[in-house]
């Protein structure tokens, strides 16, 4: 009986949802329960039949969570967001991997640098004296991903390529197209009632004026999956976008690299 952990971002719930979709050979999907993991919660029951699915209240003791089928995932969804603090998202990460790694034969980190918060996230946990194998979202050259951006548009090229025309860019992705308010609740959690009376009045692009000091984005690029609801997906980025008075951009995406590597992962418990 094997296991592979996974520690998500919630940006990736509809890109997790399909990875685990595409293996039949996964026999039961362990759900560590938390306020993050309500969405993908309910993601998971309505795609999944309810005995395929077990929802983990915590993750205590061994014997608490006996291994009953050949391949079961572990799934622990951290909230978006945690990487405008770096020392927030090194601490949760480090924290659910530890959490995680006494059930799991594998770790698979969902994440990239997440614009270098993480840093040196594979000698982080190996600092943090995490014992079993993990792996994290890398390149066609075997480099770390630098964010979600980056896994889903294709490869690191291809973002370098936009990047490269004009710095002034927001990426959309469907995570990014869900949740993105958020951003805006996180970064103004600590101001006081004043400046939160001073935001209530403004508009979305002042907003991120006073909170990210720039808002000047002259395109919005929207990066589409052949599986999500495409129509919705582009309504999202056009309200985004004309915030702005961007010029909207949709690039065909891809969950190769998520697939890539799941797909090592699955070789390692072979070893």
């Amino acid at each position: 009986m094997k296991r592979i952990g996974i520690v998500a971002c919630e940006i990736f719930e509809e890109e997790l949802l399909k990875l685990l979709s595409e293996y039949d050979n996964i026999d039961r999907i362990i759900l560590v329960s938390s306020d993050s993991s309500k969405e993908f919660q309910r993601m998971l029951e309505t795609n999944y039949n309810y005995d395929k699915i077990t929802i983990a209240r915590e993750l205590c003791s061994t014997k608490f969570l006996k291994r009953q089928a050949p391949l079961e995932v572990v799934v622990n969804i951290l909230p978006f967001a945690l990487h405008l603090y770096a020392e927030d998202i090194k601490r949760e990460v480090v924290a659910a991997s530890k959490e995680i790694e006494k059930h799991v034969d594998y770790i698979l980190l969902l994440y990239g640098l997440c614009g270098n918060a993480l840093g040196s996230i594979g000698e982080l946990l190996f600092n943090n004296k995490i014992k079993v194998p993990f792996g994290i979202l890398t390149n066609e050259k075997g480099q770390i991903m630098d964010d979600c951006i980056c896994a889903l548009i294709g490869s690191s090229e291809n973002y370098l390529n936009e990047l490269e025309q004009t710095t002034n860019i927001f990426f959309m992705t469907h995570g990014w197209a869900k949740h993105w308010p958020r951003l805006l609740e996180e970064k103004t959690r600590n101001v006081g009632p004043k400046k939160m009376a001073e935001l209530s009045e403004m508009d979305v692009k002042e907003k991120f004026m006073l909170t990210f000091g720039s808002s000047d984005y002259k395109r919005v690029i929207g990066i589409e999956l052949d599986f999500i609801d495409k129509s919705n997906f582009r309504a999202k980025c056009k309200e985004f976008a004309s915030c702005f008075k961007s010029e909207l951009v949709i690039r065909e995406g891809t969950i190769n690299t998520l697939r890539d590597s799941f797909g090592k992962a699955l070789k390692e418990l072979e070893k």
